[in-house]
């Protein structure tokens, strides 16, 4: 038999360990997504480098107020700079997708 047509067998992968390399990761990432999901810790190790694979919360954004709406609570800048905040805070997709 020839050396080049043996198959080298198939890594074993420990879906139990915490660390992944990048490689086996993108491999079984839908395995991986779903142990986050449900709270487990998944590392991804490239090189001297380790990223966490977890599941995050949905943010709501802070809603703009109307004109007036802390006329009496805040000053006018004060009341400016939240809603510059409050602005920047909405999530929007981006113009070539609209």
């Amino acid at each position: 038999m020839n050396v080049a047509n043996r198959l080298r067998p198939k890594a074993k992968i420990n879906f139990q360990s915490e660390s992944f390399s990048l490689s086996h990761a993108k491999t079984y990432l839908g395995r991986l997504v779903e142990k986050a999901r449900k709270g487990r810790a998944v590392y991804i190790v490239r090189g001297e480098h380790r990223f966490i694979l977890q599941e995050v919360p949905f943010i709501d954004p802070i809603p703009i107020r109307p004109a007036g709406y802390f006329a009496n609570c805040y000053s006018k800048e004060e009341a400016r700079e939240q809603n510059q905040l409050a602005k920047a805070s909405v999530i929007r997709a981006p113009a070539d997708l609209e």
